[in-house]
C-alpha cells in the first residue's frame, strides 16, 4: 500500500509498505511506479517466506535483495545482448541496402545494354 504524505517541489513523498514495514520514499516518481516496485519486492519476499516459513527477518531481507539483484543483473545482460543484436541487425540492414543499390545499378546497366541491342 502506498500513501502520499506530502509534496515538495516536483518531488513526491509516499509511505510504502515493504516486507511488512512502512517506509517513507521521497522522489520524482509516481504512485503507480512505487506501487509496482513495492509489489515486486513483496512478491519475491512472500515467495521466499513461503519456501522457508521459519526464516529470520534479516535473512528474508537478504535473500529478497539477492533475488532483486539477480533480476537486475539478468535484465542488464539481456539489454546488452539486445543492443548487440540491434547493432548486428543495423549492420546487416546497411549491407542489404548496399547490395540493393548495387543490384539496381547492375539492372540499369543491363537495361541500357538491352535498349542498345533493340
Amino acid at each position: 500500500m502506498v500513501q502520499k504524505t506530502g509534496e515538495k517541489n516536483t518531488e513526491n513523498k509516499f509511505t510504502v509498505r515493504v516486507l511488512g514495514e512502512d517506509h517513507t520514499v521521497v522522489g520524482d516518481l509516481s504512485r503507480d511506479y512505487l506501487e509496482n516496485l513495492a509489489e515486486r519486492i513483496n512478491t519475491i519476499g512472500e515467495d521466499i517466506a513461503r519456501a522457508y516459513p521459519n526464516i529470520p527477518r534479516r535473512q528474508l531481507i537478504r535473500l529478497t535483495l539477492l533475488n532483486l539483484a539477480d533480476h537486475c543483473q539478468k535484465a542488464e545482460s539481456e539489454k546488452q545482448r539486445l543492443r548487440r543484436e540491434l547493432e548486428r541487425e543495423k549492420e546487416s540492414s546497411e549491407e542489404l541496402r548496399e547490395e540493393i543499390e548495387r543490384l539496381r545499378r547492375d539492372n540499369n546497366e543491363l537495361m541500357e545494354l538491352l535498349q542498345e541491342v533493340d
